[in-house]
């Protein structure tokens, strides 16, 4: 019998990964992408909030400790950037799929531990095991397969986007992993969904992006898009409390399957042989580089 966690991971997984053929279909019913991810940071944060909120009144104590200065400032500095990485990160993925194939956005976008690697290279120089170099080289000579074929007829936006979103969460990724060392994960994820939907509104307000459909199915895709967001939430921090953090990372490689079968069935997408090929030598890539953020990539899953 399967192990509920690994059922949670994969629920997960499931919702996490319908969310962009379901925004690229609220596109089509008027519905413009920063107002779609303004709503699903939006909802993040308001669970988040009560999670932990709940939390916090679980462990309080009579004896109250006051954080050092020195701390608050770090976490302060530490929670803006990386709430500013989500924006970046929501805004490039779900803003990409209005201009190239979802099957390629979601693929583009999980290069992101790849960038990761690259990141904490220049920043900290950490030098990557063998095999994780493999996989960086594997996976870009998937996405040269991936895009071979359609090059010519992709539009720039969508690619810039995607690649603008992968950066983010890789930034996201590292800012995190420095972040839930000094608060606890929960508090984390609401903080930064917070200040991810506050810089997302403000560039609603600026830019005069925002826009809601007027037909009950976008209004609807809107709904689905939220609450496969919680839902996926939920089934995260359930499957992560019984089958640990390493198991839920690896499994969480199952996205993009979804996302590219979610495209194939809800849009209509299709994929040539090489493209296809592609499609496997970069989860596999994936797969080999699955403990390369292990320290945060579940944190990095729940903003996504």
């Amino acid at each position: 019998m399967i192990p509920r966690g690994y059922l949670f991971v994969f629920a997960c997984a499931s919702s996490f990964g319908l969310i962009t053929s379901l925004a690229k279909l609220t596109y089509d019913e008027g519905a413009s992408p920063p107002t779609v991810v303004f709503f699903r940071l939006l909802s993040g944060s308001l669970l988040m909030g009560v999670l932990s909120a709940w939390t916090h009144r679980k462990k309080l104590h009579p004896a109250k400790i006051k954080p050092k200065v020195s701390n608050t400032w770090t976490v302060a500095v530490l929670v803006g950037v990386t709430g500013i990485s989500i924006s970046v990160m929501s805004l490039g993925y779900l803003g990409s799929v209005k201009y190239i194939p979802v099957s390629l956005s979601v693929l583009l976008f999980f290069t992101f531990p790849f960038w990761v690697l690259l990141i904490n290279y220049l920043i900290y120089r950490e030098v990557p095991s063998r095999l994780k170099l493999t996989s960086f080289v594997l996976a870009f000579f998937g996405l040269s397969l991936i895009l071979g074929p359609t090059w010519e007829v992709l539009d720039w936006r969508g690619i810039a986007l995607v690649m603008g979103g992968s950066l983010g969460a890789s930034g996201m990724l590292i800012g995190g992993a420095k972040t839930v060392q000094l608060i606890s994960l929960s508090d984390f994820v609401f903080l930064s969904n917070t200040v991810g939907a506050i810089i997302v509104g403000i560039f609603l307000f600026f830019t005069d992006t925002f826009s809601l459909s007027q037909t009950m199915w976008g209004w609807s895709g809107i709904a689905a898009i939220c609450i496969l967001f919680v839902i996926g939430q939920l089934f995260l921090f359930a499957g992560t409390r019984r089958i640990g953090t390493a198991q839920t990372s690896i499994m969480l490689n199952l996205e993009p399957f979804v996302s590219i079968g979610a495209a194939m069935l809800l849009l209509g997408e299709r994929l040539e042989l090489s493209q296809s090929v592609g499609v496997l030598v970069v989860i596999s890539a994936l797969f080999m580089a699955s403990d390369a953020a292990n320290r945060f990539s579940v944190a990095a899953k729940n903003n996504l």
